[in-house]
């Protein structure tokens, strides 16, 4: 099975984000974001033999991690086919991402993907197809009318599971509790 971590967004932001991945797939058929909760993963998906004891730790780093800000702001892309809010650098963020990743290392020997470490670029994806360059710019062009700025605590942490189709679900949700 593989399973991935994230930090959940707030109401504002999830809807703000719920709406746009609904917009898009309405008029561009870019339908990829609605097939999973808003959030800006922290360990990307790997694979696991068991979920209790990830359910453990996750619950148990929890409790030693205050809320902390975010701020989403704006839209930006990995091309070709990626359209995503962008996260402002956050050391809280940064700091439980390597947190995690040096703990399930050390005590799953579970490396980090290519795209996890010091670079990360943190990010809350709304869109994600293999779509024509033409598609996604039309989609770039009607996104210059919305401004997207949030603020907000981040308060809780999400355990993503994978099913047989390739998306993702949320099968625990756990509060920060410092």
């Amino acid at each position: 099975m593989r399973i991935g971590f994230a930090v959940l967004l707030d109401d504002e932001s999830h809807n703000f984000a719920r709406q746009i991945e609904l917009e898009l797939c309405e008029k561009f058929g870019l339908c990829w974001g609605l097939k999973q909760s808003p959030h800006i993963t922290v360990k990307t998906p790997f694979d696991v033999d068991k979920l209790d004891q990830f359910i453990s730790y996750i619950e148990s780093l929890a409790k030693k991690i205050k809320p902390f800000d975010i701020e989403l702001n704006g839209f930006n892309y990995f091309e070709p086919k990626v359209i995503f809010l962008d996260v402002k650098e956050n050391s809280s963020l940064k700091d439980l991402h390597l947190r995690i990743l040096k703990d399930i290392n050390k005590k799953y020997k579970i490396k980090p993907s290519e795209f996890e470490g010091e670079n990360i670029k943190f990010h809350s994806s709304v869109a994600l197809e293999d779509v024509t360059e033409e598609k996604l710019e039309e989609a770039k062009k009607y996104l210059n009318k919305y401004k997207p700025k949030f603020k907000f605590k981040a308060k809780t942490l999400g355990i993503f599971y994978c099913l047989e189709d390739g998306s993702y679900i949320i099968i625990k949700r756990i509060d920060l509790k410092y």
